[in-house]
């Protein structure tokens, strides 16, 4: 129960449970690419300023998870800063059940739909795929290679999000934030750099190509677990 109520809908069946969500030994494939700067300005909202032209793009299976069933995410991070706030924006994200959507749309403003997702791992390579409605998003290739030299990574915590909810009148938005949200209890279990291939194509919902062409500055797997904890609202109707 959360204040004498149900954490969130509907009352005698919550789609989820509480906060915070521990998240034990997820399994995730990191790649950062520089990407075309014009499509990151047009898909990052106005209120965020990019810092550089690089992104992440990332796909993960979540195999085991407190507070919601297992499932597969993946989408695409972009450095960038609000006011003196220094972070990173998940502009695209996708995952494959209805509980962690909708977690991550209405606690901390993570722009989540759902997808289908694979995620293959044999010896040293891992294959992952991210498709919806149809269209395959993201594939990447990887294979660890442990000569491979460590790699630069921008500034990509704390996360800012925007949390957003029109009214059902119409007339405007119930809720209009800016949401700052750090994850905690990091602990890598295992790190690998390697080699990457990554394919990326857009649709008219999800434009993802406006990134291309994508130049790849470093790739890696990781096993690892950390805790979602509540974020802040830095701005109320920005």
């Amino acid at each position: 129960m959360f204040h004498g109520r149900s954490f969130t809908m509907p009352d005698a069946a919550p789609l989820y449970s509480g906060v915070p969500i521990n998240y034990k030994g997820f399994r995730k494939l990191s790649v950062l690419c520089k990407a075309n700067p014009d499509g990151i300005r047009k898909t990052l909202p106005p209120v965020f300023t990019p810092i550089g032209d690089i992104i992440e793009i990332f796909l993960m299976n979540v195999v085991e998870v407190d507070g919601l069933d297992p499932y597969m995410e993946g989408g695409i991070v972009i450095p960038c800063k609000y006011e003196d706030t220094v972070g990173a924006h998940v502009v695209y994200e996708y995952v494959t059940d209805d509980d962690s959507m909708a977690a991550g749309r209405e606690i901390w403003g993570y722009p989540k739909k759902l997808a289908e997702m694979t995620f293959e791992e044999s010896g040293n390579s891992v294959h992952s795929t991210l498709t919806r409605r149809g269209v395959q998003l993201i594939s990447i290739d990887f294979e660890k290679d442990n000569s491979v030299a460590d790699y630069l990574r921008p500034t990509m915590q704390p996360r800012l999000q925007l949390k957003r909810f029109v009214r059902a009148d119409g007339t405007g938005f119930d809720m209009d934030q800016i949401i700052t949200n750090t994850l905690t209890g990091s602990t890598v279990r295992e790190q690998h750099l390697g080699n990457a291939k990554v394919t990326i194509n857009g649709s008219k919902q999800d434009p993802l190509e406006w990134f291309e062409p994508l130049g790849i500055v470093g790739s890696e797997f990781i096993v690892a677990d950390f805790v979602l904890g509540y974020g802040k609202v830095l701005k109320e109707k920005y």
